[in-house]
């Protein structure tokens, strides 16, 4: 069942749709969560956040397909919502990949391993724009082009070329970075 249906079940009440559509993603919304704002408790709050405003948007959903950037969606919002408030991250997980560093993303690394390979993560993503950080995360997360660039309101290629420009401005300073070899 496709998560246009379960979206459609869950507007007639039902919970196991929920649970099921639960199930297939709050990991990857958890992972986005922490990845942006670096705090675990923060993110299960921010998840938790997700999935209630999903339940009460389920009456009035259209996703024909888009159910990913749907989600997402409310999931940006909910962590614009805590910067908002002021509250600086306070660490963030890896989202480089092969072309910078050699290893892969991974969901995998401890909420407090902001340093990776002798780099500090979290220092370099801080010192990018705020969209590219932010499209460096989604893509981190498992986000599809596709569904970032409708998330943040630009074109596919709009989306891809800010990642580009992400991983451009992060293999420079990790070229200039003293620990990087």
């Amino acid at each position: 069942m496709s998560e246009d249906d379960l979206m459609i079940r869950i507007a007639e009440g039902d919970e196991a749709s929920f649970n099921e559509l639960y199930g297939m993603w709050s990991r990857r919304v958890m992972a986005y969560a922490f990845r942006t704002i670096g705090d675990f408790y923060e993110a299960q709050d921010i998840a938790q956040e997700t999935f209630i405003q999903l339940y009460k948007s389920a009456p009035t959903y259209r996703g024909e397909g888009k159910f990913g950037a749907f989600l997402f969606r409310i999931a940006g919002n909910a962590v614009r919502g805590r910067f908002r408030k002021n509250r600086p991250p306070d660490s963030l997980d890896e989202i480089l990949d092969d072309e910078i560093m050699g290893c892969p993303m991974s969901l995998q690394y401890s909420p407090e391993d902001s340093v990776i390979n002798g780099i500090d993560i979290e220092r370099l993503l801080n010192e990018l724009p705020a969209r590219q950080k932010e499209a460096l995360i989604l893509v981190a997360s498992g986000v599809s082009y596709a569904e970032g660039g409708r998330m943040l309101g630009i074109s596919d290629d709009a989306f891809a070329q800010l990642v580009l420009r992400g991983r451009r401005s992060l293999k420079m300073k990790l070229e200039r970075d003293d620990t990087y070899e």
